[in-house]
């Protein structure tokens, strides 16, 4: 006797479901990623090679 198979709207359905938990988590970890990069101090961003004022480019330009 064999496995019973998912029906293929069942398996795509699962697929969506997969897709869209891994984008809203990629959202997620890029937001709290954009807020620490706010948060930082001076020197912290020093440390990283950018100013103050170059941390909206370098989101802006991460975010697509």
């Amino acid at each position: 006797m064999t496995a019973p198979t998912h029906s293929p709207f069942h398996q795509r359905l699962m697929h969506a479901l997969r897709s869209w938990r891994r984008r809203a988590a990629e959202r997620r970890r890029s937001r709290a990623d954009t807020q620490h990069l706010v948060s930082m101090s001076d020197h912290q961003l020093r440390d990283l090679g950018i100013g103050r004022s170059q941390v909206r480019e370098v989101v802006d330009r991460d975010r697509f």
